[in-house]
C-alpha cells in the first residue's frame, strides 16, 4: 500500500515544520512511502532543507471560489482550500495522510491507526472530545459562526448535539467518496459567505453530519489540542502524556492556536526546569 504523507507551511511556521519531519524520522521503517509539501512561502534556505526530505513539492493555487479579500488577506489559506484536493495534485497513492505542520508525531501508534483505519475505507479523524478538554464559550461561537455563515441556521444548530471533528490531521484513501462531497460542501460554504470565510473544517464536519460517509474515530492521543488542555511530562518516560487519568503518552501533540511557544515546569532530580512544547530533536 502506498502512502503519502502531506503537509504546508511558510516561513514563519519553518522551525515547527522542522520538529513535524524530524519527530516522522523516529521509526524505522517509515509509516508512510513519500512526503509531500505544499511550500506557501519559504525561504531559499528552507527550500534547500525540504528537499531532502520531500518527494513532491507543489506552490499550491486557489482550488476554490475564495474572493480577492481574502487572498490578499490571507494567502496562508491556501493550506485549507487544497486540502479537498490531495489525491489530485499527487496521484498514484492509496492513503493520503495529512498532518498541520503545527502537530509533531511522538508515538508511532497514532500513525498506525490513522493510516490502518482509513486503509479499510473510512476517513480516520479525531473528534475534539476528550475529558480532560476546557471547551470555552468562545471557541464554541467562533464554529458556530462559520456554520452560521456556511450553511444557514440549520447547520449552526447541528453543532450542539453532532460530533466535532479536527481538521488538522486526517488520513483517507484515494477511492474514497468524501473527497467530492468534502468539495462540494466548502464551495456551497464559500458561496453563502461570498469568499470571505475559509474554513475547510467548517464544510467538512457539515458534510460529516449530513452525508452517509464512513468515519473512523480516533481517540484524542492520535491529535491533542493543546490550547483545549495543556499535557502533562512524564519525567521517566520522557514523554508528553495526557493530563488525567489513566495518562496515555500522546502520539501526537497538535500545537493550535496560542500554544506554539508554551513552555511548562517539570521537576527532575530535584530541580525544577521549563520544556516547550516542541519536538524536543
Amino acid at each position: 500500500m502506498r502512502t503519502l504523507f502531506v503537509t504546508a507551511a511558510d516561513e514563519t511556521y519553518m522551525p515547527l515544520l522542522r520538529g513535524l519531519i524530524l519527530s516522522l524520522q523516529l521509526w524505522r521503517p517509515q509509516p508512510y512511502t513519500d512526503l509531500a509539501f505544499f511550500d506557501l512561502g519559504l525561504s531559499d534556505d528552507s527550500k534547500t532543507w525540504i528537499r531532502q526530505h520531500a518527494r513532491h513539492i507543489r506552490e499550491p493555487g486557489w482550488d476554490l471560489p475564495v474572493s480577492e479579500r481574502l487572498k490578499a488577506r490571507e494567502p496562508h489559506a491556501r493550506a485549507l482550500t487544497v486540502r479537498p484536493f490531495l489525491r489530485d495534485y499527487f496521484p498514484g497513492y492509496d492513503v493520503y495522510l495529512w498532518l498541520d505542520s503545527d502537530s509533531w508525531v511522538q508515538e508511532r501508534y497514532a500513525l498506525d491507526w490513522y493510516i490502518g483505519n482509513a486503509a479499510s475505507g473510512a476517513l480516520a479523524i479525531t473528534p475534539q472530545v476528550h475529558h480532560a478538554y476546557r471547551h470555552t464559550q468562545a471557541s464554541f461561537a467562533w464554529r458556530a459562526r462559520r456554520l452560521q455563515a456556511y450553511f444557514g441556521q440549520p447547520g449552526a444548530q447541528r453543532l450542539s448535539w453532532s460530533t466535532y471533528f479536527n481538521a488538522g490531521v486526517f488520513a483517507l484513501p484515494a477511492n474514497a467518496p468524501h473527497w467530492a462531497r468534502w468539495r462540494h460542501a466548502f464551495e456551497m460554504g464559500l458561496q453563502a459567505a461570498g469568499g470571505d470565510i475559509c474554513c475547510d473544517q467548517t464544510a467538512l464536519n457539515y458534510m460529516l453530519w449530513t452525508e452517509d460517509a464512513p468515519v473512523a474515530p480516533l481517540p484524542a492521543s492520535c491529535n491533542w489540542l493543546c490550547h483545549l488542555a495543556i499535557p502533562s511530562y512524564d519525567v521517566k518516560r520522557k514523554r508528553f502524556c495526557e493530563p488525567a487519568t489513566p495518562g496515555t503518552s500522546l502520539g501526537i501533540l497538535h500545537l493550535a492556536a496560542d500554544t506554539k511557544n508554551v513552555r511548562i515546569r517539570v521537576r527532575e532530580e530535584g530541580a525544577t526546569k521549563e520544556i516547550d512544547l516542541r519536538f524536543p530533536g
